[in-house]
């Protein structure tokens, strides 16, 4: 997955417009399920085994760990 198609996927999970600033976005635990439940449907059996996931209600938490893990790409 890009990047690109990370931000658009945390956007749409959080019912966000796409041009808003994604690099500082927070969420609850709501919403950090909804996004959880999207990247596990895009990369099945491969989200939910990631420990640290839980930890990642930011942005830049959520990329990081996902970066770490292969899982997203820079455009």
């Amino acid at each position: 997955m890009k990047r690109k198609d990370l931000n658009i996927l945390v956007l749409k999970s959080l019912g966000l417009k796409k041009n808003k600033k994604i690099e500082n976005l927070t969420w609850d635990s709501l919403g950090h399920l909804t996004i959880l439940i999207e990247l596990e449907k895009k990369k099945p059996n491969k989200i939910t085994s990631i420990k640290q996931i839980s930890e990642a209600t930011t942005y830049k938490k959520l990329y990081k760990i996902l970066k770490s893990k292969k899982l997203v790409l820079d455009d």
